[in-house]
């Protein structure tokens, strides 16, 4: 009976198996690889068995070759690679801070044998970049083991190489960002700077707020020359971090962009934290130096060269500023020692041909020097500049150019240097090519409104009859700056030119009582335009020279009253004067040539 009940069970569960195979086709998933490596699955359609019907119009079967559906895996969708690690310590390693840094590891720090890889792989990443990035927090952890073939670890490493490791895509934050680290090294190479750029803003596109995208966006933007695009980073990075590299590169961008100031009030905040950084010092020395507080910016380099005596560029640095100082002999001391080295600085060059010119009164051989530096930097402006600089007051040509053939070099690769047409501006004037003076000096007030610049038009537009416009940007000038040397000057030469003598004469002999000697060599001077009669202009004159024996135009003016006498004599007295502290100007020489002449 039992046997019986037993095979009934099994005949009506073979018909119940059977019938559920007929109503139902299942699919079975397989999974492959793609072509790209990634994981696949594969859905294959079963094959259905159906008997066939006793009917004409048979059920078709479902054949061998069905379709097959792929099921792609995103293995590159962002943060996949670290699926399994909370959103929370993922955004940390992305703000990518010291901070965020430090509490993203202390987070995720547990045995390492827990580890997963791509656990392992973060603790690497984010201990990399405090070491690379943030070298002030002076890091020492430990790094578990991390795979050798692993696109992070990859970028990392070639960064450290000085890299940009180009194979990584952008897939995800990490990815976009972590092969710019590269911008921390020394190194000099600039190819990859518009792939890093663009990996560096479709990281900030994942976050926008990132610490460590928007700084290293900044040293691009500084190494590119974008010092106002690299300000604006910086800010943005500031706001998240204190970190010591963010405020010491914004106060870098803020002093080359001429804020000094505010440069300054983060700097004295750093040095409290950093006494003995070098790139700190420097910095300091620097901005002190842009701020003419000259006797701070050699106290800094000095600092420097205490920890690191071998350091040439403030070995030179402090040459730049006893040249600044007029310290002559401490600054040729100092580029002899730097000359030893052999390098071929334009810094070097320049110092040296100025300490030629200014200090050895020496020329031919301040020329010489500044040719070698166009030999060796053809394009340069400084070079250039000062190149026609020397050439200018020589009167002679440099490098076969005159002053006003280099200042043209100069403009035509940056036609707004205010330099290059306050030279070029000179030039016309000593030349007399008045016409040329103005159409320069109205392009120069455009881009420089300094009372030196309003001076020398002033000049000009007095010297073509310009009379009323003189006086209107002279008198302009005085209102806004009536203690300023150059204004008062310039609204006095204006008053005498333009026929105000009255308003000159009463405003001249109030401003003698309280003027400095020099400003009573000038006074003394246009009064001799007012006086009457030959005695008194020169006795002006002679009280100009008494105030300041320099006084070129008081003595010149005192060569053409005795030429004007036929006192020839007395003329070239005067006129070798003139010549004792210009001379080289060819002019001058000139007329002293003629002079000898007329004597014999």
């Amino acid at each position: 009976m039992k046997k019986k009940a037993l095979c009934l069970f099994t005949a009506y569960f073979l018909i119940a198996f059977a019938q559920t195979r007929n109503l139902f086709a299942l699919e079975e998933i397989v999974p492959i690889g793609n072509d790209d490596g990634n994981p696949v699955l594969l859905a294959k359609a079963s094959k259905t068995k159906e008997k066939k019907s006793k009917r004409k119009d048979k059920e078709p079967e479902v054949q061998n070759d069905a379709p097959i559906t792929k099921i792609v895996i995103d293995s590159e969708k962002k943060g996949s690679y670290f699926s399994g690690i909370s959103d929370k310590i993922l955004s940390l390693a992305e703000d990518g801070s010291p901070e965020a840094l430090l509490d993203l590891l202390a987070k995720i720090r547990k045995s390492s044998v827990e580890y997963e890889e791509n656990e392992r792989v973060l603790i690497f990443i984010a201990t990399e970049i405090m070491k690379v990035v943030w070298a002030s927090q002076n890091f020492q952890g430990e790094v578990p083991q991390v795979p050798s073939r692993n696109a992070y670890v990859g970028a990392i490493e070639s960064a450290r190489s000085g890299i940009y490791d180009t194979s990584t895509g952008n897939s995800d934050f990490l990815l976009c960002v972590l092969p710019s680290l590269v911008l921390c090294s020394s190194n000099l190479r600039s190819d990859f700077y518009a792939k890093s750029e663009s990996d560096l803003r479709e990281a900030l596109s994942f976050k926008k707020d990132s610490t460590l995208a928007n700084y290293l966006l900044g040293l691009l933007c500084m190494k590119s020359g974008r010092v106002e695009d690299a300000l604006s980073n910086f800010r943005l990075a500031a706001e998240k971090s204190n970190a010591f590299e963010i405020n010491f590169n914004l106060a870098a961008a803020l002093n080359d962009l001429g804020r000094y100031e505010e440069s300054q009030s983060i700097t004295d905040r750093l040095i409290v934290a950093e006494p003995s950084n070098l790139g700190l010092l420097k910095l300091l020395a620097q901005i002190s130096y842009n701020r003419a507080d000259y006797s701070s910016a050699e106290r800094y380099a000095m600092l420097v060269l205490t920890q690191n005596p071998s350091d040439l560029e403030m070995v030179l640095f402090r040459a730049k500023v006893f040249v600044k100082t007029g310290e002559y002999l401490k600054a040729a001391s100092l580029l002899d020692v730097y000359a030893k080295s052999n390098l071929n600085s334009k810094e070097y060059f320049l110092l040296r041909s100025r300490v030629q010119k200014e200090w050895n009164k020496n020329i031919s051989a301040a020329i010489s020097t500044i040719e070698k530096a166009i030999s060796l930097y053809p394009d340069d402006s400084e070079v250039l500049l000062y190149a026609a600089e020397l050439a200018g007051d020589g009167g002679r040509s440099v490098g076969g150019r005159s002053s006003e053939e280099l200042s043209q070099q100069v403009l035509k690769s940056d036609s707004e240097n205010p330099l290059a047409l306050s030279f070029l501006i000179k030039n016309f004037i000593d030349s007399e090519k008045w016409r040329d003076a103005y159409n320069s000096s109205k392009s120069l007030m455009a881009k420089d409104s300094s009372n030196e610049t309003i001076g020398t038009h002033v000049k000009i537009c007095l010297a073509l009859g310009y009379d009323e416009e003189a006086w209107n940007n002279a008198s302009a000038l005085y209102e806004k700056n009536p203690s300023d040397e150059v204004a008062i000057q310039t609204y006095v030469e204006a008053m005498v030119r333009t026929g105000r003598t009255a308003l000159a004469s009463r405003f001249i002999n109030t401003a003698l009582g309280s003027a400095s000697n020099s400003m009573k060599s000038f006074l003394y001077y246009q009064r001799s335009f007012l006086a009457n009669g030959e005695s008194a202009r020169l006795s002006d004159l002679r009280s100009a020279v008494m105030a300041n024996p320099r006084n070129s135009d008081a003595l010149f003016r005192m060569y053409e009253i005795y030429f004007e006498k036929q006192d020839y004599r007395k003329a070239q007295y005067y006129l070798r004067q003139v010549i004792a502290l210009n001379p080289n100007n060819a002019n001058y020489l000139r007329l002293n040539s003629d002079l000898d002449k007329l004597i014999r």
